[in-house]
């Protein structure tokens, strides 16, 4: 899998921080804090965006991860290893004694899969 994770990491800003070695939230907050400090010695409007990716690993719909890794030119036996681990994916609701019927999954990448932040990165 390192060789989707080079692919991957080659179209990566160097401005990203999660998910990338080295890099991570502490990073984000001295490069803003520097931004802002910089921007008060200026005397210039600064706007900052957060947005919150809260389930956004659920969100993501399988065809768009593959297309995407496509245009990577990822392809072969590493597409058909993600293919494989992420379609025919079923799931079912149990509540007590009773379970629904089984659906099929076409979105998300598995939480915790050492995958999941390579092929939710690019999208």
């Amino acid at each position: 899998m390192k060789r989707i994770r080079n692919k991957v990491y080659k179209e990566i800003s160097d401005n990203q921080c999660e998910f990338i070695e080295r890099q991570g939230t502490a990073n984000a907050i001295y490069i803003l804090r520097q931004i802002i400090e910089m921007t008060l010695e200026v005397n210039k409007d600064l706007y900052v965006c957060f947005i919150d990716y809260t389930k956004a690993f659920d969100r993501v719909r399988h065809e768009e991860i593959i297309t995407i890794l496509q245009q990577l030119n990822i392809d072969g036996k590493d597409l058909r290893i993600i293919k494989n681990i992420y379609w025919e994916q079923k799931a079912a609701v149990r509540v007590e004694e009773e379970t629904s019927s089984f659906q099929n999954i076409k979105r998300g990448v598995r939480q915790g899969c050492v995958l999941s932040p390579d092929l939710f990165l690019p999208v």
